[in-house]
């Protein structure tokens, strides 16, 4: 998602790298014989930046990878090469991911039929009242914005949140006006304003096998192939 949500992927990267940075590069560990082949005998810094380079799919820092030289114990799990063709796999397998999840949204994503806002009961706030289409049921991001064109600062938020969709997710999202008026100092009841409402498929940020990073998630599905816009005036 990512991602339209926040992605920690830089901060996160930045950590592990670090943490690996940490490491005495002559730290070593062997005869590990309970361990799988290849991975007997390691750098304890290499298996660190091996590990990284994985899970945020970073080829570059493979160039930190050494592989520990041993007679007795195998260790060409953790090489340079080894962690190239591990990075690329994993760089694979999360495009087919992202792949397969363009293909269901292009065969019937979940649409936005049509919202309204309302006066919630109390008859201070407000309710915004959605009605759903469509068969990808899945994570989206709804993003609700009051467009104020008498000011620099054009679109005022209403509402964002995740939710998780179908065609019967007929959603009523409830809106304090105190924080409208906190946003917009100017708004005023029982007046028009273009509200503008949109959907955005949240593909997620990878997992715990791999991170995605925004610029990969953008390479392979792009934000604007996954959006969905509405405006509509309506009276507060």
């Amino acid at each position: 998602m990512a991602s339209v949500g926040a992605n920690d992927y830089a901060k996160a990267r930045s950590g592990a790298v670090s943490r690996c940075e940490g490491i005495d590069p002559n730290e070593y560990q062997s005869g590990l014989v309970f361990n799988p082949d290849g991975y007997r005998s390691f750098y304890v810094r290499s298996e660190c930046f091996q590990k990284a380079a994985v899970q945020f799919r970073d080829e570059s820092l493979c160039a930190h990878v050494r592989q520990l030289r041993s007679l007795f114990s195998s260790s060409w799990g953790y090489s340079s090469g080894r962690c190239r063709q591990m990075v690329a796999e994993g760089i694979a397998a999360d495009r087919a991911a992202l792949e397969e999840m363009k293909r269901n949204y292009a065969a019937g994503s979940v649409r936005l039929r049509a919202f309204q806002i309302e006066r919630n009961g109390n008859g201070r706030d407000f309710d915004i009242v959605l009605v759903f289409s469509g068969r990808y049921a899945h994570g989206y991001v709804l993003t609700f914005e009051i467009l104020d064109g008498n000011s620099s600062n054009a679109a005022v938020l209403l509402h964002s949140s995740g939710y998780y969709l179908d065609a019967a997710s007929n959603l009523r999202i409830y809106v304090r006006q105190s924080d409208i008026r906190e946003r917009f100092v100017h708004f005023a009841l029982n007046r028009p304003y273009q509200v503008r409402a949109t959907v955005v498929l949240d593909v997620g940020t990878g997992g715990p096998a791999g991170s995605w990073s925004d610029a990969f998630i953008e390479r392979v599905f792009p934000v604007k192939e996954r959006s969905q816009t509405l405006r509509k005036e309506s009276v507060f």
